[in-house]
């Protein structure tokens, strides 16, 4: 019981504890095989600071990292068009979706989740501010208690769900879930492969 508690805190806080120097020892791994994907990115197109934050960012919502070289090569595809760390770290999700889904898909092929009401999703995405480096969400504190208060009728007395959302408001609708209801995760349409049927447990609007 002891070791399961103390493997799902390392889980939970991974993101605190993966330094610069972890961020270095990452690359070094990805390089010895595929140095140019390194050399072309580091620091070429991204400082290491920024490789770390995207890293931090998939560990914070407990997406797998050990398909290093896809993340970075995707890190390098969107680097070209953005230096914005919550936009890189959303493509870099999309880009390796399938790690991403395939731990809250069932045997048969199935996901089952909520959908997010078009009304929540662009009023989310209407308070956010993308900047060069990063993106913030300007929403009033009394509409994101709103939000919160709906997505929470919905699943706080589940241990585990699922929603979807627009991949705009994905990002910024973990950051208002994330203290309240840590074990829900939220997945973009454009994370779900063509091949895995979502099976609707209701829409939170």
């Amino acid at each position: 019981i002891v070791g399961t508690h103390l493997s799902e805190l390392v889980r939970r806080h991974a993101y605190e504890m993966f330094t610069r120097q972890d961020t270095k020892n990452y690359c070094d791994r990805v390089a010895q095989e595929n140095p140019r994907v390194v050399e072309d990115l580091v620091p070429k197109l991204l400082p290491l600071a920024t490789v770390q934050r995207v890293i931090q960012n998939l560990l914070r919502e407990r997406v797998p990292i050990l398909d290093a070289v896809g993340i970075m090569e995707s890190l390098g595809e969107a680097a070209q068009t953005t230096k914005n760390q919550v936009l890189l770290t959303e493509y870099v999700r999309q880009s390796i979706r399938r790690a991403v889904v395939k731990q809250f898909v069932n045997r048969q092929g199935e996901l089952s989740a909520y959908f997010l009401a078009l009304s929540m999703e662009q009023a989310v995405e209407s308070s956010i501010q993308h900047g060069e480096l990063n993106s913030i969400m300007t929403m009033a504190p009394e509409g994101i208690r709103d939000i919160l208060a709906r997505i929470g009728r919905k699943v706080e007395n589940l241990e585990s769900a699922v929603v979807i959302s627009s991949s705009g408001a994905r990002h910024f609708l973990r950051q208002v879930v994330e203290a309240t209801l840590p074990n829900l995760t939220v997945l973009a349409h454009n994370e779900i492969l063509p091949q895995i049927k979502v099976k609707s447990r209701g829409v939170i609007e």
